[in-house]
């Protein structure tokens, strides 16, 4: 405990108490993290992304970006065992999107075969609680959601099974 002396000033005394509180701060406010967020999620969204019908980082952020979904990309990865390998982390409104690319379609399918698909749910069924990933395949994505709000799954589901953007046709 700090204990001042009868010659301090008020004025000392303010700023002893603005240092204190100035050590105290523990980093950024979430509303500094979510527009940290925003701005990484709009950077990738605009960064070159040819269409060549497989899905990118880029490719799956505009997409869901021109959904107008609020989409806040997190900075750390996503992490799950069976894909083995390091994904997208996405928060979008109350839901979070796991999402792993894939080099090929293939290599999808293998990290989906090493998994317990049982305990997912289609992104188009009816939440229950506790609330239960659902898994969404598209092309070489992989992606899981967990959100409660069914309207908001299916968005972001229509805008995942829409599919990668396609190379012009010739």
């Amino acid at each position: 405990m700090i204990r001042m002396s009868h010659t301090m000033t008020t004025a000392g005394a303010a700023l002893l108490a603005a240092a204190m509180l100035a050590g105290c701060k523990q980093g950024p406010t979430p509303e500094q993290v979510a527009q940290t967020q925003r701005a990484r999620a709009q950077e990738v969204a605009d960064s070159p992304c040819p269409p060549d019908g497989l899905w990118k980082a880029c490719s799956l952020t505009y997409r869901l970006y021109r959904a107008g979904l609020g989409v806040r990309l997190d900075s750390v990865p996503a992490t799950d065992s069976a894909t083995g390998k390091p994904g997208l982390l996405y928060h979008i409104g109350h839901a979070t999107l796991a999402a792993y690319v894939f080099a090929t379609e293939a290599d999808r399918k293998a990290a989906v075969a090493r998994m317990d698909t049982s305990a997912f749910i289609g992104y188009m069924s009816t939440q229950i609680y506790p609330p239960r990933t659902s898994m969404l395949q598209s092309a070489n994505l992989l992606a899981l959601m967990v959100s409660q709000n069914d309207e908001q799954r299916q968005r972001i589901g229509d805008a995942i099974m829409a599919g990668p953007p396609q190379a012009p046709k010739k």
